[in-house]
């Protein structure tokens, strides 16, 4: 498949200060990439330098085979969408979508029919003679995509888009994104700090710590098999379990209690100190336990009904343990209970680097 854009040892610096440091990501043709990552890890500054508003400090970066490193942002073959919405609120939907094309000097008819083919896609076409002001966040958001739509460009840039809406419009318009990607086929490259809506969207997602892409996979393998302890940690909610032991003879041992890995298939030398992860929803309790490979007595500390499931606290060998059962399965403080997991759909990590083994 061609490649869209391409990122080569791309540096930011202020100063002394390394936003991005020496980056690589090539990005296919019709692919939808989301930079994932805590604030100030430099997701939101790499999208700036792909869309020219902010000058590199050294390395390349290509749009369709062109190199733009220095081209202007309206040379680049870009559209792009902001946390705010950024609408003149003295002109009327249509205009707002309107104006860049007028600006540039294009034809009335063409205007009128990429106006109409964008209102079309974004569903707003009663909206089209309103202001900003008579918009729902939501619809104002919508209008922000749609001017960017009507460039009709090959990669579009989202930087947190949603951050600015409610919980039920953002799963709404999460929604509408996703569906927009697959009508249209453009590249995009999404900018989010919320792990949702990187799973949902992402064809790829880039997890980014401190100006360096610490992943780069489908959300699948992100999720099942991190890299890391801190790709592990961010992605999952409730967080990944982590217990602190040793690897010896095929085996994870953590304050005296024994956890057989026999079935885990370890990429580097399982020996020496180890982190074993353990996601919540993995971990078993009651006649579910008794199917899985490893089990132990333990007693519920904290119960929190979520209304679809039911979040539990207990611990394994003094170390916290968070499970994720089912509403129907009654758990309550104090109740000791059977608890178990398969410590093959675990991952382990070196206690030194943080890397997966």
């Amino acid at each position: 498949m061609a490649t869209s854009v391409q990122i080569k040892d791309l540096s930011l610096n202020y100063g002394a200060v390394k936003v991005l440091d020496r980056l690589n990501l090539d990005i296919a043709d019709g692919e939808f990439i989301v930079l994932l990552g805590p604030s100030g890890c430099g997701k939101s500054t790499l999208l700036n330098c792909v869309a020219g508003l902010l000058d590199v400090s050294e390395g390349q970066i290509h749009i369709s085979g062109k190199n733009v490193t220095w081209e202007e942002p309206k040379d680049r073959g870009i559209g792009m969408v902001f946390q705010s919405y950024a609408l003149y609120p003295q002109m009327t939907v249509e205009r707002n979508l309107s104006f860049g094309l007028r600006v540039a000097g294009m034809p009335k008819p063409e205007i009128e029919k990429r106006v109409k083919r964008a209102s079309e896609i974004l569903q707003i076409e009663p909206l089209l003679k309103r202001k900003p002001v008579e918009l729902s966040g939501g619809q104002r958001q919508r209008v922000a995509i749609g001017r960017a739509l009507v460039r009709d460009v090959d990669v579009f840039l989202f930087d947190e888009p949603l951050s600015n809406l409610d919980a039920k419009l953002r799963n709404d318009l999460r929604v509408e994104i996703k569906r927009l990607h697959q009508r249209l086929k453009n590249t995009m490259i999404y900018v989010t700090h919320d792990q949702i809506e990187a799973m949902t969207l992402a064809d790829r997602i880039a997890i980014m710590k401190n100006g360096v892409i610490q992943q780069l996979a489908d959300p699948h393998t992100i999720y099942n098999k991190p890299t890391n302890l801190f790709v592990a940690g961010f992605i999952g909610s409730p967080s990944m379990n982590f217990l602190n032991g040793d690897l010896a003879n095929g085996a994870f041992s953590t304050n005296g209690t024994v956890v057989p890995m026999g079935a885990y298939a370890f990429v580097g030398s399982p020996n020496g100190k180890a982190v074993l992860g353990i996601r919540p929803e993995h971990v078993q309790v009651g006649e579910a336990a008794r199917k899985m490979p490893f089990q132990f007595e333990s007693e519920i500390e904290i119960v929190e009904p979520m209304g679809a499931e039911t979040v539990a606290w207990t611990s394994l060998a003094g170390q916290s343990l968070t499970l994720r059962a089912d509403a129907e399965v009654d758990l309550q403080p104090g109740q000791k209970i059977l608890v178990g997991f398969d410590p093959a759909r675990g991952s382990v990590f070196n206690a030194e680097s943080g890397n997966r083994i």
